[in-house]
Formats: C-alpha cells, sequence, structure tokens
C-alpha cells in the first residue's frame, strides 16, 4: 500500500491532471479542512489525519481508497452479534474523512472511492468481513466502510522488505 498523505500534489498520480485550483506544493494532508475558533479569528493547527490514503488503479480504474488501521480483535460473524468492533467514532471518523476529501475527489473524477478499515487476523488468507454502515452518512452519498482481515504475518513481511501490497487482493 501506498501513503499519499504527505506527498505534493504536483507528484501524485492522479487520473487526470491537477485542477489548477490546487497548490501542487500542498500535500494531501493539507486539503483537510481545520477547525476555525470564531472568537480568535484562527483556525486550530490540529485536523483529521487518516491512516492511510492511496490513489490507484485497480481493474482500470482509478480509485481514491481511505484506509484505518485498526488492532482489534474483532467477531464479526453471520447472524451474530458484533464484538471487539472498532467503535462508532472510529466509524463516524472514517466517514469523515471521506466528507473533508469529498471536492478533491470530484474535480478530479475518481471511477470510485473506497473506505476500508484493516484488522489483523492469525489466518493466512485475507478476509473479507462485509461492511459497516450508518443510514443516515451513506444517504450523504458516503462509502460504506469495508472490513477486511490482514493477515499479521504478511503485514509484518510486507513491512520488513519495504514492499507494497497489491491492492487487487483486498478485493474493494
Amino acid at each position: 500500500m501506498d501513503n499519499q498523505l504527505d506527498v505534493p500534489l504536483g507528484i501524485l498520480k492522479l487520473p487526470v491532471p491537477l485542477k489548477e485550483d490546487y497548490n501542487r506544493r500542498q500535500k494531501l494532508i493539507e486539503l483537510i479542512e481545520k477547525p476555525l475558533w470564531t472568537i480568535t479569528g484562527k483556525c486550530a493547527k490540529d485536523t483529521l489525519i487518516p491512516d492511510l490514503v492511496s490513489i490507484c488503479k485497480v481493474n482500470d480504474q482509478h480509485q481514491f481508497i481511505i484506509f484505518d488501521a485498526k488492532y482489534y480483535n474483532a467477531h464479526l460473524e453471520k447472524g451474530i452479534v458484533p464484538t471487539g468492533q472498532p467503535g462508532i467514532e472510529s466509524i463516524t471518523k472514517q466517514y469523515l474523512y471521506q466528507l473533508a476529501y469529498q471536492r478533491f475527489i470530484k474535480d478530479h473524477n475518481f471511477s470510485s472511492v473506497k473506505n476500508c478499515f484493516l484488522l489483523p487476523t492469525e489466518n493466512n488468507e485475507i478476509e473479507d468481513k462485509g461492511e459497516v454502515r450508518m443510514e443516515m452518512l451513506s444517504n450523504l452519498g458516503l462509502q460504506d466502510i469495508k472490513i477486511r482481515l490482514i493477515p499479521a504475518t504478511m503485514a509484518y513481511d510486507l513491512y520488513l522488505s519495504g514492499s507494497k501490497m497489491d491492492m487487487g487482493k483486498l478485493d474493494l
């Protein structure tokens, strides 16, 4: 996987040229709005910070993918109440990441946007654990959050070798 947050926009591999409204030296993380405190007339220094944003081509589609790595031991099985899963604050924040990049995504005509939680597993295969959704946020046109369990050994090996994961393996 390739984190694009700290890469200047002029260097990003976009499906179309960077729109002139954007500063080529600005980083993707800098597009996220910072809270304005009206009494001071100043913005706070902190903002939302996604774990990983990837702009890539998967199955001939240019995708904008927002990942959040979680270290939960989630139990997500059909027909059983979930336990050990990310909480409401993680879920709403993941939707907010997409909302924060909505203008950039629209301006550059990405064919799709994906939101995804990555959780570790001791199993040897990537597991599709469906999605988590909040209807009120889905109704705003935001993408539901896909859940993928990634073998911990795979993540560790990729990290140690400095390699990137093939996004197609996640089947988002």
